[in-house]
């Protein structure tokens, strides 16, 4: 009941935010049929987010096969991937698809434990942020004086990004802590009560991850690369129909922020929220128009994410939902 109440809710805030945006002349839903008709950047923006999606499998083959001497095809990684893509955009309420390729994934190697699985998609999702992170740290530190000269409010922004930079930095070291560290972690761990064994079974499969520095290292390298190609693909889908030109290296100091806000589940795959907060990044830099160039952007995205349902048919449905429901009651 609580998880339908929680869903209802988001479904309401986002109507709500996205009725509010466009009775205010805020959310410009003909740029739509403006984009499908001026050019190709929509079609540019789809390519682009087809190969981020696809690539961004091998970073989570890399993780699970840190505990696994089975060779993944990257052809199966790639469908598993689209599959939880799929259902993270269309499926309502607590059991996202991410627990619904973990089912397939437990099919690739039977030893993997439920802890293990979570824990991997756990990481998989904070090393696509520390990639985030690390654009937008790198960009406001390179751009600082440009970037902090538009407005006082610019110059907040990325102060705040120097902040979630040094918080992306401190992950990456909690990550590669030395033994004794983890030893007095866990050790401390045991005592909380009643979450105690599942912090220290998730803290191990953690480190044990983290023990691979050279796949970390390579993941969070591929994380900044597609991170990049989706600043790209946003700036492609809407450049053209901005009221002043932005170089690119601005977007690289606001748009992420904007793509770390939506990331998390505050409505169903952003909607409302993310047009609320692009229409407020894009007026920092005096230009109008913002969340209708996210909804550009993220009906590229449901497009692309819509694919997901191709591989999970002709899977012949070997895992339902109600099996993902279950896998997330025992492995939380």
């Amino acid at each position: 009941m609580l998880t339908v109440l929680k869903s209802l809710f988001k479904l309401i805030l986002a109507i709500a935010l996205v009725w509010w945006l466009i009775s205010s002349g805020k959310l410009d839903f003909s740029l739509t049929t403006r984009a499908l008709k001026e050019g190709y950047g929509w079609l540019y923006c789809m390519g682009i987010l087809v190969l981020v999606d696809a690539l961004s499998s091998f970073r989570w083959k890399w993780l699970l096969q840190t505990s696994s001497k089975a060779k993944f095809s990257n052809l199966k990684m790639i469908k598993l991937t689209w599959i939880g893509l799929f259902f993270n955009t269309f499926l309502p309420g607590a059991v996202t698809g991410d627990f619904i390729k973990l089912l397939y994934a437990k099919d690739l190697d039977r030893s993997f434990s439920k802890t293990f699985l979570v824990t991997s998609v756990l990481i998989d999702r904070i090393l696509g942020l520390t990639g985030l992170l690390m654009i937008l740290g790198f960009s406001s530190i390179i751009y600082y004086q440009d970037v902090t000269s538009i407005s006082s409010d610019m110059k907040h922004l990325v102060h705040f990004n120097l902040f979630l930079f040094a918080g992306a930095i401190t992950f990456i070291l909690t990550l590669f802590s030395p033994k004794k560290v983890q030893i007095t972690v866990l050790s401390m761990s045991t005592k909380v009560p009643v979450l105690g064994e599942r912090i220290v079974k998730t803290l191990k499969g953690f480190w044990s991850i983290g023990a691979q520095k050279k796949t970390i290292i390579q993941c969070i390298l591929l994380s900044c690369f597609l991170q990049a190609m989706n600043f790209l693909a946003f700036y492609l889908v809407s450049s053209p129909f901005y009221d002043k030109p932005i170089p690119y290296e601005f977007i690289l100091t606001f748009i992420p922020v904007g793509f770390m806000a939506i990331a998390i589940p505050i409505s169903p795959a952003g909607i409302g929220v993310g047009h609320l907060i692009f229409d407020r990044l894009f007026s920092l830099v005096g230009v109008a128009g913002g969340a209708s160039f996210f909804n550009l952007f993220f009906l590229c995205q449901v497009l692309i994410n819509l694919l997901g349902v191709i591989p999970y048919l002709l899977s012949g449905k070997e895992h339902s939902i109600s099996e993902a429901e279950k896998f997330h009651d025992e492995a939380l």
